[in-house]
């Protein structure tokens, strides 16, 4: 309740969802509720500026900055429909005393399970090899074996290859569970996760520069900071195997690019299979959209009818908890 003896108000901003049914039925008692579809910062200003409360959505092209958490006078509290928080300033929010909490259990087994079907696709070349054969015809393609080495390298038996897996949390876990039985080695690197996670699922734990060098498929999960950020950099291409396979599931900015790009052209990247990217939507220009080594997908790693109701749960609980004097339980920026 306001000072003023009006409830609070929530503002709904870029949803991810087409309806808002469960949002309003666990908050409309507690608070006034609203849903904003805002593309500037002019109308997140007049659509939320009163708001005690945001829940957001897509905010990539409107990061929330400091200085526009600055004019959200009234805002309390930001619940992210997501995990990342990268679109927003959290230690302006912290100093402002606005709490920041995201969703971060929803959507793990969805992502692993993208994650395997992009690494399985890969190493066995399924979207190359469907459009050579629509292209080029059975007999081209399995009258020649030196054809397919060829034109998209030796495939080679998962139970042969060491895969490492950079980030071990909730889904580099779950990835981890999933490669188990396929008798791959597996080689994890977290800083954050104490040993024992490591132990329990027999992943061998190791510095990131050793991972880089003996992976023959590097899997990403990590969030996106300014640690994390272009961690894949040119010199990190440089210390991997020739022909290694690179799958990124968690945020485009952590690959750079540009060295991506570069270190396919080479061959030193034998292929790759996106989730993300640095730039979404993918700019339609991009040299990735062209190359017949790399699989692409549009973000959607994230996506099942399971995984968008637990996303919903999730951020309305944090909302719930706040507006009923808690702390929410997924809050990011406080202890």
């Amino acid at each position: 309740m306001r000072s003023d003896g009006s409830k609070p108000k929530v503002v709904i901003v870029n949803s991810p969802h087409p309806d808002w049914d469960y949002e309003r039925r666990e908050l409309s008692e507690l608070a006034e509720l609203r849903v904003a579809r805002c593309l500037s910062y002019e109308e997140l200003l007049s659509e939320a500026g009163d708001a005690d409360i945001i829940m957001v959505g897509d905010i990539a092209h409107i990061p929330l900055t400091g200085e526009i958490l600055k004019k959200l006078a009234k805002l309390k509290l930001i619940s992210v429909y997501g995990v990342g928080v990268d679109a927003i300033d959290l230690k302006t929010a912290a100093e402002l005393g606005i709490i920041v909490a995201n969703a971060p259990e929803y959507g793990v087994e969805d992502v692993a399970d993208h994650t395997l079907a992009l690494l399985l696709s890969l190493l066995r070349r399924v979207p190359m090899l469907d459009r050579e054969l629509r292209r080029v015809g059975w007999r081209d393609l399995r009258s020649d074996i030196e054809v397919i080495r060829k034109r998209f390298g030796a495939l080679r038996r998962i139970s042969s290859l060491t895969i490492g897996l950079i980030g071990f949390g909730r889904i580099g876990r779950t990835v981890a569970r999933r490669l188990r039985p396929f008798g791959c080695s597996i080689l994890g690197y977290d800083p954050y996760v104490p040993d024992e996670m490591f132990k329990e699922l027999s992943v061998e734990r190791v510095d990131l520069q050793e991972l880089l060098s003996r992976s023959d498929v590097i899997s990403i999960h990590v969030i996106l900071t300014e640690e994390t950020y272009h961690l894949l950099d040119e010199k990190a291409f440089k210390l991997m195997k020739d022909g290694v396979l690179i799958v990124n599931t968690s945020r485009g900015a952590v690959i750079d690019e540009r060295a991506l790009i570069n270190a396919l052209r080479s061959g030193k990247v034998l292929g790759a299979a996106l989730d993300v990217f640095e730039k979404e939507p993918l700019p339609a220009d991009s040299p990735l959209l062209k190359m017949q080594n790399v699989i692409l997908t549009p973000h959607i790693g994230w996506y099942s009818e399971e995984a968008m109701a637990e996303q919903k749960r999730e951020t309305v609980l944090n909302v719930k908890a706040f507006l009923l004097g808690e702390k929410p339980p997924y809050a990011v920026n406080v202890s």
